[in-house]
C-alpha cells in the first residue's frame, strides 16, 4: 500500500551536509523530514577556524572539539626522501582540529534528536519532481513525500542536483584516486602520532596523515592519478622512505575514493529545490574545507532564518553562498594541483616551498582558514 506523506521541509540525504541542514532549520522552528540512509563514515576530516566558527553558530561546535585532536601544526615533507620542506604553526587561539567522521555524525545526530521538529525516514528516494506549487518525492518503496520546500543533501552525483540542473548524466571518470586508510598509532613511527597534520609531497602524488580518536588512530589520505592505483602501488610509493614503511603492509585496508573535479554550481535554488552541501560544491580534500564550507552554509541558512520568512532565507543562503564559496573552491583545486605536480615540476616546487618558508605558506592558507563567511 502507497502511503503519502506531507511535510512543509524535506531534507534529502542523512550525510553532514543533510544533518547539519535539518538543524539550521529545526533550530529555527521549521518541520523537517530527514529521509535517507544513514551513510558508512569511514576515516576523518579536519576542521579549521572559519569551520568552527559555523560549528559554533549552529550550537554544536563544543560538543565536536571535546570529540576532536587538536593540531597545532602542518609539517610539510618530500614524501621519497622524508626531507623536511617547511613547518606552520598555528595561532593557539584559532582552532585547528581533526575529528573521526563518525564522531561528527554521532554529534550532528545527538543534536538533531534534541530538536522535537525533526523527523527521521529510513529509506531511498528513487525520484524527486519539482511541481508547480510543490515538491513530490517517490522512495524505492513506493512512498510518496509531498513538500513545500526540499533541501538537497545527497551529494553532487544525487537526485536533487540532477533534479535542479536537469542533468542525469553518468559522471565523468575522475582523474586522481584517494587512497583511504585508518590505522592504530602505535603500528606507525612516532612521527605519525604528533598533534599536527603531515603532509608529504611525492613525484605525482601527496599524503596527508593526522591523530583522531584521542590519538589512538591515525587517519591517512594518499592521492595520485588513477592509473598509479594497481596492484603492488603501496610498495612503489612507500618504500624509498623508511618512515612509510609500514604503509607497504598488505594487511592495511585502503578505501579507494575517486575525486571529481572541483565545482560550484552558477545556481543553487530554483522552483522549490535549494542545494546545499557538496551537492551545490564539490570541494577538493586538501585545505579542510571539505566538510567545513557545508558548516558554513548551514550557518548562513540559520543566521538568515532568523531574519527573513524560509523562501526568502533559501534565497539568499543560494545566492550568497554560491558566490562566497567559488574563490576557496578555486584555492583548494590550485592546491591539489601543485601537490601532484610530477617529475622536475615536483622538484622544483619542493624547492620553492623550502626557500619560501612557512610566512608564505601561512598566507597562503590562511586566507582560506580565517575566511569570514
Amino acid at each position: 500500500m502507497t502511503n503519502t506523506v506531507t511535510s512543509p521541509i524535506v531534507v534529502l540525504g542523512r550525510g553532514i551536509a543533510g544533518l547539519s541542514a535539518a538543524i539550521a532549520l529545526g533550530s529555527a522552528g521549521y518541520p523537517v523530514h530527514l529521509i535517507g540512509r544513514p551513510p558508512a563514515t569511514p576515516g576523518g576530516l579536519q576542521l579549521s577556524p572559519n569551520g568552527f566558527r559555523a560549528l559554533s553558530s549552529l550550537g554544536l561546535d563544543k560538543a565536536i572539539l571535546d570529540k576532536a585532536d587538536r593540531l597545532n601544526a602542518v609539517v610539510i615533507k618530500a614524501l621519497s626522501t622524508n626531507r623536511h620542506l617547511t613547518e606552520i604553526i598555528h595561532d593557539p587561539k584559532h582552532l585547528h582540529a581533526a575529528v573521526s567522521r563518525q564522531d561528527v555524525m554521532d554529534c550532528l545526530v545527538a543534536k538533531a534528536e534534541t530538536l522535537s521538529c525533526i523527523r527521521f525516514t529510513d529509506t531511498e528516494i528513487h525520484t524527486v519532481q519539482l511541481g508547480t506549487e510543490k515538491a513530490t518525492l517517490v522512495s524505492v518503496d513506493g512512498d510518496i513525500f509531498s513538500a513545500d520546500e526540499v533541501i538537497g543533501a545527497d551529494g553532487p552525483k544525487g537526485l536533487a542536483c540532477a533534479a535542479l540542473t536537469g542533468q542525469n548524466s553518468m559522471p565523468p571518470q575522475p582523474a586522481y584516486r584517494a587512497m583511504r586508510a585508518e590505522i592504530e598509532a602505535a603500528k606507525l613511527p612516532t612521527a605519525f602520532r604528533r598533534p599536527l597534520t603531515l603532509l608529504m609531497l611525492g613525484d605525482g602524488c601527496h599524503m596527508v596523515s593526522y591523530p583522531i580518536k584521542g590519538g589512538s588512530h591515525i587517519n591517512l589520505v594518499f592521492c595520485t592519478s588513477a592509473d598509479k592505483v594497481t596492484i603492488g602501488w603501496q610498495q612503489r610509493c612507500f618504500s624509498l622512505n623508511p618512515l612509510l614503511s609500514n604503509l607497504t603492509d598488505p594487511a592495511i585496508s585502503w578505501a579507494n575514493t575517486p575525486l571529481y573535479p572541483a565545482e560550484v554550481l552558477p545556481v543553487w535554488r530554483r522552483a522549490h529545490l535549494t542545494l546545499l552541501g557538496d551537492s551545490a560544491h564539490v570541494m577538493p580534500p586538501h585545505l579542510a574545507q571539505g566538510a567545513g564550507q557545508t558548516f558554513v552554509d548551514a550557518a548562513c541558512l540559520k543566521v538568515l532564518l532568523a531574519e527573513k520568512p524560509l523562501a526568502q532565507a533559501l534565497d539568499q543562503m543560494a545566492a550568497t553562498r554560491s558566490i562566497e564559496v567559488q574563490a576557496i573552491t578555486k584555492k583548494a583545486a590550485a592546491s591539489g594541483q601543485i601537490m601532484r605536480l610530477g617529475g622536475i615540476a615536483s622538484q622544483a616546487r619542493n624547492i620553492f616551498i623550502d626557500i619560501a618558508g612557512p610566512h608564505f605558506m601561512n598566507s597562503w592558507l590562511d586566507e582560506v582558514w580565517q575566511a569570514e563567511n
